[in-house]
Parts: C-alpha cells; structure tokens; sequence
C-alpha cells in the first residue's frame, strides 16, 4: 500500500506540476502574442499617416525616441521627401530647407502633420 500511494501522490503532483506549468506559459504567448499585435496594427497606421503627410506635402512634427537614455525623446520638424515608406523616412528640415535627416520608422513615437489645406497658421 505505501508504494502505491507514492506513485499516485507522484502522478498527481506531476500532473498538477504539468497542467500549471502549461497554464502559465499559454497565457505568457497570449500575452506576447497580443503586444506583437497591436505593435504592427500601430506601424500600420503610422506608415498609413506618414504616406498620406508625403502625398499632401505636409508639415510634419515627430517626437523621436531618445538616442540616449538621458534623453527621453527629440522632437524633429520637416516635410517628407520620399515618397515609399517601409523601414525609413527622409525629411527635408524645417530649419534647414537644405538638409535631409534619414529617420528609421521605428524610433518614431509620435506624429502630427498640418496639410496645406489646413486654414491654421504656424507661430
């Protein structure tokens, strides 16, 4: 009787070892799965933006991610020169009509653009 209660409390704990363990990792790749997700729904709307700031020659303000981690983020200005976004952008300055800044899509934070259809005046 003592060995066999020893395999039962065996098969019962590796079973119970086994179905928690299994538990948590699916919901580990739900997670995962889910972030991956809404990652590439928002590039998608941020390439849909960026293509459509290119197309109507608009002003365009974006907040970088910081280069370093004393700087949290560097806001950039300029009008969108290329005309096909997949990886990067090339903006031609505000300041300097003459430089073009390369500005990979990933460190894009956030984006505003003002159309020149739009009636508001920049300060």
């Amino acid at each position: 009787m003592d060995k066999g209660h020893k395999s039962t409390m065996k098969s019962i704990s590796k079973l119970i070892t086994q179905s928690s363990h299994n538990f948590f990792s699916s919901f580990l790749e739900d997670r995962d799965s889910k972030d991956k997700k809404n990652h590439s729904k928002e590039r998608e709307e941020l390439l849909k933006e960026l293509q459509l700031a290119a197309a109507q020659k608009a002003l365009v303000v974006l907040q970088l991610k910081g280069s370093s981690p004393n700087q949290k983020f560097e806001t950039v200005s300029g009008w969108i020169v290329s005309k096909n976004i997949v990886d990067a952008i090339m903006l031609r300055t505000q300041n300097d009509s003459q430089q073009i800044k390369m500005i990979p899509v990933e460190q894009i934070k956030k984006m505003s653009m003002l159309s020149i259809a739009d009636k508001r005046h920049i300060k």
